[in-house]
């Protein structure tokens, strides 16, 4: 039967096609959190998917849900999820991985499809072991309308960029807080002081005081007077694409956000600034970009065999290949002269395209897709609690707006 965790067919973004000829069910939880039009959905996008694969696979019933409501970002959902009587694969953010498959919850996979990129594979691997297909990856990039930004090696170099800019308007746009943002900005803010190599000793607390006098630095530029929507939770709860607004419309001089927040500066600012400059965000003062990445992963206790599985892996090859990246990253669901949604594309062949290496986005990002560090993918809910609040607690010491209360979003 059709399992959508209290989200039928009839709710957000459910959509079944019936044929008369199927079979069986697979069952399929897609990541929501991509950008779209202001009040607008995943419906085509959903029937598009919906009609590939099962063209291609007729005796399968593909149930597909891409809704929020769906919180894969809570560690203990994602079990239930996983669990019998969840979803058969679900697309989610690595950072759980380690915890999931702990748990004995994930079915080793195999890739069958494009080849992953390295960052991707890494992120996607626990104990030796695959048990995710790499989608997506995700890296936060500064946004500039000054060509110097392309110079800044360390963080010291891009705030001195922002100061020689003038305060027209706040220096910067960005999200700082969060239940699970800060955790994670933490987490790069270290790497760019001690290295890739010391990852695990970024979740040790109490946070090292070095890092967070970098990440107080930064969070700063956002000062405006006694106000900094960076830090007190109003960017943390703004809708999708607000922070991007303000970098649009003129109202802040920079932008960090990922690269499909790019959607969003060309949506507000159309005729100005498609085609801002981008640069990995320097978090200190050796440049070394962490990847966040997501991926698919089977239900061990659902789909971990048989034909479920068989379905399973045609669906992740699917949705991995070039056609179907292509088809979500340049907003193909969306109407025409919608910009691009410039999602970074886990697997090698995508960006081997003439059109990808072409594009002013995807050519300002191709490096650091290339070259970064797959994210830690061992995060546990305990771990993410006991970091956020420290390393709130210490900023707040440095900027006394700091929200540390429950500013919980999506990263």
């Amino acid at each position: 039967s059709a399992r959508a965790m209290r989200i039928g067919p009839a709710g957000p973004n459910g959509f079944l096609r019936l044929n008369g000829r199927q079979t069986r069910v697979l069952n399929v939880a897609l990541y929501p959190f991509i950008p779209s039009l202001p009040n607008g959905n995943f419906d085509r996008l959903i029937r598009h998917v919906v009609a590939r694969y099962q063209a291609e696979n007729q005796d399968v019933l593909l149930h597909v849900v891409m809704s929020e409501s769906v919180d894969i970002y809570d560690p203990e959902t994602l079990a239930g999820l996983l669990s019998a009587g969840g979803y058969d694969v679900v697309e989610l953010d690595t950072l759980y991985l380690g915890f999931l498959a702990g748990k004995g919850l994930l079915a080793p996979v195999r890739v069958t499809g494009d080849a992953p990129l390295p960052a991707g594979r890494a992120a996607a691997t626990y104990d030796h072991v695959l048990y995710g297909i790499p989608s997506w990856l995700c890296l936060d990039f500064a946004y500039a309308d000054d060509a110097a930004l392309a110079s800044a090696r360390s963080l010291s170099d891009f705030v001195k960029i922002l100061s020689q800019q003038g305060r027209k308007s706040r220096g910067l746009s960005a999200d700082f807080s969060g239940t699970t943002r800060l955790p994670s900005l933490y987490i790069d803010a270290y790497a760019q002081r001690y290295g890739t190599a010391s990852l695990s000793d970024a979740m040790r607390m109490p946070p090292d005081d070095a890092v967070i006098d970098a990440l107080a630095t930064l969070v700063r530029a956002c000062d405006e007077g006694p106000r900094n929507v960076c830090a007190d939770g109003t960017l943390t709860r703004a809708p999708d694409g607000e922070i991007e607004r303000a970098f649009a419309t003129g109202r802040s001089m920079a932008d960090i956000g990922f690269s499909e927040q790019s959607f969003y500066i060309a949506l507000y600012a159309p005729k100005r600034a498609a085609r801002p400059t981008m640069i990995p965000v320097p978090w200190g003062p050796h440049p070394a970009p962490l990847l966040y990445s997501d991926a698919f992963v089977t239900s061990r206790a659902s789909c971990g065999s048989g034909r479920c599985a068989e379905d399973g892996a045609r669906f992740t090859a699917l949705m991995t290949g070039t056609a179907m990246k292509n088809y979500i990253a340049f907003s193909d669901d969306l109407p025409a002269g919608t910009p691009p949604r410039h999602l970074l594309v886990a697997t090698r062949p995508f960006w081997q395209q003439p059109r990808v290496r072409r594009d002013p986005i995807y050519r300002q990002a191709a490096d650091a897709v290339a070259q970064g560090t797959a994210f830690p993918n061992a995060l546990t809910q305990a771990t993410r609690d006991r970091m956020a609040r420290e390393v709130c607690l210490a900023l707040k010491a440095r900027v006394p707006v700091y929200d540390c209360g429950d500013t919980r979003g999506p990263m």
